[in-house]
């Protein structure tokens, strides 16, 4: 321990505190630390010891997952000293070793480490000095391996055929931008998106010599694919209208019929040819299919009531794509049972004059699908049943009358009774109040009698 403490003192003890720490904590095996990543101003003044303890340190590491050695002046010197005991890692996810100075002798140092790490996913090697021998050096150790992303930017690779030769069973995601890939890569890479257990999600071809025959290539080879979900092919300036076009039929295909539409490509969600501010009626309209692609939840039927259902859409797509414009081509395989269907979303989505147009041509099968005489068969069921519903309410109106006359009559006589009773009430208290009156009087007069009586007796 103590021999470990004085290498690792005099290899890294010279560095800053973040850098000492970090790679103290990784040398620990330090369950919290899944990053690595060393500025350029401390790896420029690693010791090959210091390059060499640190690959010991990472291959003995069990929690490591990412390691970011971009732009620290890595030369094939220093890279042989990283991984002369970095020949393994059980918990490396992704490696980031961009922007360096190495080249085919680094890469071969890296070898027993690319085919000893079961976990690594991403490879981050752009902008080193590789070239077309680094290219296969790597993706033949990389063979049969787990690795899911690779990063080629701007390496000098002239031919991509070793992609064609080992197998990268996992390969999700592929940057070869600024590298020459022309029609000899994109047929190559055609073949690999073409097989039944291709794995590829994500490909960047920018500025990579491809010109139209190249991007007919790979639109041709998306027509079965169902993985491939972005690609990118921008600042190629050998692709033109032409090429572009083959990606407006891959993903809007007009030709023959409505089918075409709704079987053409619905897993492209992101399809670059040009640059943003160069974008053009086409461009336009593949951007707006993989936008369909990615959105909606059946892109075959929103492509096909937007575009096939409109006739100014259809017939702008069949310009663009040198099919001949007919009013009634999309309607010639259609079963005349789903017209009614079909001219309904017409109207709804599109308005009524898409309607009337579409109305024209298939007039002549709607109307050979309508039986006449079942139709006014059907009326006349229909008033029927309509009659009965009248008589049956009416009817019911009745009963409805009939017991509010009742109770009009059992309420009117209840009500006249009541009223006789009050009346009769009324005369017993008026009569009794008529006697009361009488018999005051006639005691006021009795005594006003006597008194007089008294009076004269005195």
């Amino acid at each position: 321990m103590e021999e470990e403490e004085r290498q690792y003192q005099q290899a890294f003890g010279q560095l800053s505190e973040a850098c000492k720490e970090i790679v103290s904590l990784v040398k620990d095996n330090d369950d919290y630390t899944y990053m690595l990543e060393c500025s350029s101003e401390d790896t420029e003044n690693f010791t090959n010891q210091a390059w060499r303890l640190l690959g010991q340190y990472i291959a003995n590491n069990t929690i490591l997952e990412n390691i970011n050695l971009c732009i620290c002046r890595l030369t094939d010197e220093k890279m042989a000293s990283l991984f002369y005991e970095l020949t393994h890692s059980t918990s490396l996810i992704n490696l980031n070793l961009s922007v360096n100075s190495f080249g085919i002798e680094g890469v071969r140092s890296m070898i027993p480490f690319l085919q000893n790490s079961p976990n690594l996913s991403t490879l981050f090697m752009g902008g080193n000095n590789i070239n077309l021998e680094c290219f296969v050096v790597l993706v033949s150790a990389l063979n049969g391996t787990s690795i899911e992303k690779l990063y080629f930017l701007n390496c000098n690779i002239t031919d991509i055929s070793a992609l064609e030769t080992y197998t990268l069973p996992r390969l999700k995601e592929l940057i070869l931008n600024g590298n020459h890939v022309g029609r000899d890569g994109c047929r190559i890479l055609s073949n690999l998106l073409q097989k039944d257990r291709s794995t590829l999600k994500e490909l960047y071809l920018i500025n990579t010599g491809i010109n139209d025959e190249g991007a007919e290539l790979l639109a041709n080879s998306l027509k079965q694919n169902t993985t491939l979900k972005k690609l990118h092919l921008s600042s190629n300036n050998g692709i033109t209208e032409k090429g572009c076009k083959a990606f407006l039929k891959l993903l809007l295909g007009v030709s023959p019929t409505i089918e075409s539409t709704y079987k053409s490509n619905h897993t492209l969600t992101e399809c670059s040819l040009i640059g943003t501010y160069d974008e053009n009626e086409i461009h336009t309209l593949i951007k707006d299919a993989c936008q369909m692609n990615r959105l909606s939840s059946n892109p075959g039927r929103s492509k096909v009531i937007k575009y096939q259902l409109n006739s100014q859409y259809r017939k702008k797509l069949c310009e663009l794509q040198g099919i001949e414009y007919s009013v009634n081509n999309i309607f010639a395989d259609i079963e005349p049972i789903l017209l009614p269907r079909i001219l309904s979303l017409i109207g709804d989505r599109h308005g009524q004059s898409e309607l009337y147009t579409a109305l024209i041509p298939t007039a002549p099968d709607l109307l050979s699908y309508i039986d006449r005489k079942a139709m006014l068969t059907e009326v006349l069921v229909r008033n029927a049943a309509r009659a009965t519903s009248l008589a049956e309410e009416y009817a019911e109106y009745e009963r409805k009358v009939a017991a509010l006359k009742a109770n009009l009559l059992t309420e009117t006589s209840r009500l006249t009774a009541h009223n006789n009773d009050i009346n009769n009430r009324l005369e017993q208290i008026e009569l009794g109040d008529k006697k009361q009156s009488s018999s005051g009087k006639e005691e006021l007069n009795e005594e006003t009698s006597n008194s007089k009586k008294r009076q004269r007796r005195r």
